[in-house]
């Protein structure tokens, strides 16, 4: 009996070969983008939820504050120097749908408008992150594997 859970254990837990093969050659690797969006302040979280229902891997909302000259401050008024700035990694293939949003919500209202643009993104420091900022297991975690 023990010796039947214990081939049933070996054979569950039973390593894959490891693959000599760079991971560029044995996966299908996504391009990745950051998109970056500048909006007033008060505005990120619309933002953080539409891109993160539209497959980004990672959203990260900075405050600041611009520093216009006085006659912008004139006629814009105060509150326009607060800004949330969001940066955002997701797959090449999701930024027509993120900027389509973007570009809708700009069309909203005074308050709504800002900046968005995108910028590819050539390299990253190990697997490991790539896997992580491309969402590498979706397709696998959609498909219920």
């Amino acid at each position: 009996m023990l010796k039947k859970i214990v081939q049933r254990f070996e054979t569950k837990n039973k390593k894959k070969p490891i693959s000599r093969e760079p991971f560029d050659q044995r996966e299908k690797l996504y391009s990745l983008v950051a998109i970056i969006t500048i909006v007033n302040r008060h505005q990120a979280q619309f933002f953080l939820k539409s891109y993160e229902h539209l497959g980004a891997s990672l959203s990260l909302v900075l405050y600041a504050h611009s520093m216009p000259p006085e006659e912008i401050i004139q006629m814009l008024g105060q509150d326009v120097t607060k800004k949330d700035i969001i940066i955002t990694i997701a797959r090449k293939e999701y930024v027509k749908d993120m900027l389509e949003v973007v570009k809708e919500r700009f069309k909203i209202s005074k308050a709504s408008k800002g900046v968005a643009f995108v910028v590819p993104v050539d390299s990253v420091s190990g697997v490991s992150v790539y896997k992580f900022l491309s969402d590498f297991e979706k397709e696998a975690r959609i498909n219920g594997e």
